[in-house]
């Protein structure tokens, strides 16, 4: 399984689309390797840390370059403006409506100058999609948050509860390596779990006194990556409460013994950060010590919460396979198989989450039944993907379409043999132990390079026809 390790930085997000609510800042790893040298007394030698994506008028979004003893830096942007420092190895930046993001950094030192650049997509602010059907969820990679450690991190998974009922229990995802440094040191620590309630604030953070608590130690030698937490006195939430799960290390040295939780990673800074979930009801902020909490930006919370009349909640995807991305491309096509499981659905648009890798021919999107039955079909704009990034593209079909209980359907996607799209599913963690509510539990992503036969599961880890994975994917009323 490959995780993301990464280095923090610090980013403030204007949070749009969620009730006017505004999220506090955040650490959100990301670094690209960008610049071009302009002139033979210019070398260009490193990395701008930033997102992948913005959406369209975020402010406050920090980028940054090494820092480097005595040198002096010059920010300056394009289709966006710096509000406050420019001198710095760090800015904020915020971006306009649309277009293009490009940020640009100088940096002297003893009269050498290196450029740093960086072009940044500007995408539209997507509307929260509060009712769908598919997996819903997008991630780029998988990225962990220590507990305890040189920083003394605490972590909190910020919800909201979608059940007036007892909160039971919940599942988690702990990592470990012993090979990799950074994930964990001794037996992991103990981890004690309290069920906090929310401030009330814009920034939305944990208060007052534990409402439930439960501890788990001795992790490694426990051998349990997602282990069921079970409250011994369970509290009733209030349904459609915010809630906070504070994970801190309470072992006596926890910078010696420590271990992380995992969490999706998005590569993106994007307004809702998931097209399915307000930023506010769903969310991994972090603190140090006994310093601010922050928002974790790009962090999604893998968990599960279960409830003492039987019913769950949470996201329950734990990998990514990006690293096997699958092209769309003439005969290369990729769909997801489902049987659609409970009532009959209606929608009338349909979202992907795909990148454009070259050409300028339209991404189709075909519904058909498992016998070849057109359902219906649509297309999305060549224009309308971001080439080289993944993000969320609509398709509205022509008329609201239902899809009937119990029936076998295959959502395609094609385009001309002149384009070329990219993308790549999320793997769910039923087989883990995760609830059907947590991820999508009626199908999986298939792909072919024949055309339409040769179908079969994802490959991943030199194992081939994998249907444990899911393509990014949702249909909407």
């Amino acid at each position: 399984m490959k995780y993301s390790k990464t280095v923090a930085v610090t980013v403030a997000l204007l949070s749009v689309g969620c009730a006017g609510q505004s999220a506090s800042s955040a650490d959100a790893p990301a670094v690209h390797q960008v610049g071009t040298s302009l002139s033979s007394a210019i070398v260009n030698t490193g990395y701008i840390s930033g997102p992948a994506l913005v959406s369209a008028g975020m402010a406050n979004v920090l980028v940054s370059v090494p820092a480097q003893a005595g040198a002096t830096y010059l920010w300056s942007a394009s289709g966006g403006t710096i509000p406050g420092v420019d001198q710095n190895a760090a800015a904020y930046v915020n971006a306009y409506a649309s277009g293009t993001l490009t940020v640009q950094c100088v940096v002297t030192l003893s009269g050498v100058q290196t450029v740093y650049t960086q072009a940044i997509p500007v995408a539209p602010v997507l509307p929260v999609t509060s009712f769908y059907y598919g997996s819903g969820l997008s991630a780029d990679a998988l990225a962990n948050t220590v507990l305890g450690g040189p920083s003394l991190n605490s972590v909190s998974y910020r919800f909201q509860a979608r059940h007036a009922s007892a909160l039971r229990g919940i599942r988690v995802f702990f990592i470990w390596s012993m090979v990799k440094s950074g994930y964990q040191a001794g037996q992991g620590g103990t981890i004690q779990v309290d069920l906090k309630a929310d401030d009330n604030t814009a920034a939305h953070l944990p208060t007052g006194p534990s409402l439930a608590s439960v501890s788990y130690g001795n992790i490694v030698a426990q051998n349990n990556n997602y282990p069921e937490l079970q409250f011994p006195y369970p509290a009733t939430l209030t349904g459609g409460g915010l809630y906070h799960l504070v994970f801190t290390n309470v072992d006596p040295t926890p910078t010696a013994n420590y271990i992380s939780l995992d969490s999706l990673y998005t590569n993106a800074q994007t307004a809702p950060m998931q097209p399915s979930l307000c930023d506010t009801n769903f969310a991994a902020l972090v603190r140090s010590g006994t310093g601010a909490w922050k928002l974790r930006q790009g962090f999604t919370p893998i968990l599960e919460l279960d409830y003492a009349d039987g019913g769950s909640q949470g996201a329950g995807y734990m990998e990514v396979w990006s690293t096997n991305a699958k092209a769309i491309s003439g005969n290369a096509q990729v769909r997801e198989t489902f049987k659609v499981s409970g009532p009959s659905r209606s929608f009338t648009k349909i979202m992907v989450r795909t990148g454009l890798v070259a050409g300028t021919s339209a991404l189709t999107l075909q519904l058909t039944e498992a016998d070849g039955t057109l359902v219906t079909q649509g297309t999305v704009p060549a224009a309308s993907v971001l080439q080289g990034v993944p993000n969320w593209v609509t398709c509205t079909v022509p008329l609201s379409t239902v899809l009937s209980s119990g029936v076998t359907y295959h959502l395609t996607l094609t385009t001309a043999a002149d384009t070329q799209y990219s993308i790549y599913p999320i793997r769910k963690g039923l087989d883990k132990g995760f609830s059907t509510s947590t991820a999508f539990p009626d199908g999986h992503a298939e792909a072919t390079s024949t055309g339409s036969t040769g179908w079969a599961g994802w490959d991943m880890w030199g194992t081939p026809n994998l249907t444990t994975s899911d393509l990014q994917f949702m249909f909407v009323p």
